[in-house]
């Protein structure tokens, strides 16, 4: 089966192009400013507009934005001004630049400020949750996490309250459980506002394939669902999983650990990322590469 090629930003004298997973230039050096390719575009920057390219490194919407996000569900939010609206992929306004912010579509609906205060609108630009929020996320698994004033809690796309508001924070459901701050600490709970993983943790992040990024006394580890520790709460900060492999610092330098927790790469980055089609972008002495899994560079650093 054919598929597109996963392309990467890099910098060379002072403008961004990009590489294919070989490490061959295939689109120049040309542009300010350059974000990773989403499907077929990517957000690029020239003369401090975001347009969008294609994959043959053509604009497909030419810059004109002060900011814009990659695209979702079809449309994306850009900013003209103070302003925030969304644009479909032909680049035509289709709901009007009135809002403070805006977020991308998930499961239909975006997050958008108004004045001082959060809501959801559908993709007519209806506001379909009113307003009413100091601070809100997108939806996630049929819920989102709102801010009633001193407390977070969740509610379903008729804005209905499912679950009540009683935790400090309260981040997006992924895999079916979601991260809650109580004052023991950070546990997670399931979609019927149930304790799976009893508040233990000073920080965690949201589950993905199964297993959750953790902190202890400012030592950062893995769990699984069951929260049961998998790699050992030990780095000194630690990314996401992915491609099987995991960044973690010690000791001031970045290396890589598989899943079972074997050193596979070892720590000799001052920043690591996750990998994504085999590579990773990697940075020493301020300068930029990636390397592939074996942690050979593919493209070696350079300003």
């Amino acid at each position: 089966m054919n598929r597109e090629k996963t392309l990467y930003p890099v910098l060379v004298n002072g403008k961004y192009g990009y590489i294919d997973n070989s490490g061959t230039i295939v689109i120049e050096p040309k542009y300010d400013y350059a974000e990773d390719f989403y499907g077929s575009l990517a957000i690029i920057g020239v003369k401090g507009q975001r347009g969008y390219i294609n994959t043959n490194g053509e604009f497909v919407i030419e810059p004109r934005f002060k900011e814009a996000n990659l695209f979702s569900e079809g449309l994306a939010a850009v900013q003209i001004g103070y302003k925030w609206g969304y644009i479909n992929e032909k680049g035509e306004e289709v709901i009007p630049f009135s809002f403070l912010d805006a977020y991308d579509f998930s499961e239909g609906l975006a997050l958008v400020q108004v004045g001082g205060k959060q809501g959801y609108i559908d993709k007519d630009g209806n506001m379909v949750i009113e307003p009413n929020y100091n601070y809100a996320h997108s939806f996630s698994e049929g819920l989102a996490s709102v801010d009633f004033e001193d407390k977070f809690g969740y509610i379903d796309r008729e804005g209905n309250v499912v679950i009540k508001p009683q935790y400090l924070i309260a981040l997006d459901f992924e895999d079916g459980l979601a991260a809650v701050e109580l004052k023991e600490g950070y546990g997670f709970i399931n979609k019927a506002g149930e304790i799976i993983i009893k508040p233990q943790f000073d920080e965690t992040d949201d589950f993905i394939n199964g297993y959750a990024a953790v902190c202890k006394e400012d030592k950062y580890g893995y769990i699984n669902k069951n929260g049961e520790i998998v790699i050992p709460i030990v780095y000194d900060d630690i990314d996401m999983l992915s491609e099987g492999l995991i960044a973690v610092l010690i000791n001031d330098k970045w290396g890589y650990v598989d899943i079972s927790g074997n050193m596979v790469i070892e720590p000799k980055f001052d920043e690591a990322f996750e990998f994504i089609d085999g590579l990773a972008f990697v940075e020493i002495d301020k300068k930029i590469g990636y390397i592939n899994k074996t942690g050979e560079y593919v493209w070696k650093p350079q300003k």
